[in-house]
């Protein structure tokens, strides 16, 4: 089973830059590098963190961190999407979330294609919303567009909340390091991890 974890940073349509990033790992020591700087912390300021955002970090925990993920051999990918090239009927669409699903649909599927894959995917994804029907229509639409080109096998979408998952913390800053990239032309963070991008992609609604 492939475990793929997924954030966002920016929003949809609303942003000028929105980013969907995912980070995978071939075994669990990124939940040590979590931990680690969880501690680092907490020696600097005298508590843990519930959880790890990228920008409560401090310049030298950042990159720290990020090469770190990038030691224990993972993986990262994103789609980067600007508004000004989104079509205006498309931003007024009634459904807010079709625009994120088709983003994801597409980082998924590039990975996919990239050949990242040997067995069943999971794809875990940062709880923005406890809406239902915002549940269903992802869990839905990403398998359905996924499963025929996985070669029999299938994938799955899972939600977690962002403090319970060691993976969702770690492509926080998978998508933080993108996002200054492009909206504050600071290379220092996305240089760190470009070695382990496998999927960098722009999205153009038209």
């Amino acid at each position: 089973m492939l475990h793929v974890f997924v954030d966002e940073s920016g929003i949809p349509g609303d942003t000028p830059n929105f980013i969907i990033g995912l980070a995978f790992f071939s075994d669990t020591n990124y939940k040590i590098c979590v931990d680690n700087i969880k501690r680092r912390i907490k020696l600097l300021k005298g508590k843990e963190p519930r959880e790890l955002h990228f920008h409560d970090m401090s310049h030298e925990l950042k990159e720290e961190f990020l090469r770190q993920l990038v030691g224990v051999g993972g993986k990262f990918g994103y789609i980067h999407v600007e508004k000004d090239k989104i079509n205006e009927e498309f931003k007024k669409h009634p459904n807010n979330n079709l625009m994120y699903n088709l983003i994801l649909f597409y980082l998924i599927e590039n990975l996919v294609k990239s050949g990242y894959y040997e067995n069943h995917i999971t794809v875990y994804v940062d709880q923005r919303s406890d809406n239902r029907i915002i549940k269903r229509d992802l869990a839905t639409y990403l398998p359905m567009k996924i499963n025929p080109i996985l070669n029999g096998y299938r994938l799955y979408v899972r939600w977690e909340k962002s403090h319970n998952s060691r993976g969702i913390q770690c492509v926080d800053s998978v998508c933080g390091s993108v996002y200054r990239k492009f909206t504050k032309d600071d290379y220092r963070y996305y240089d760190i991890i470009k070695p382990n991008l496998v999927v960098k992609r722009e999205y153009l609604f038209g």
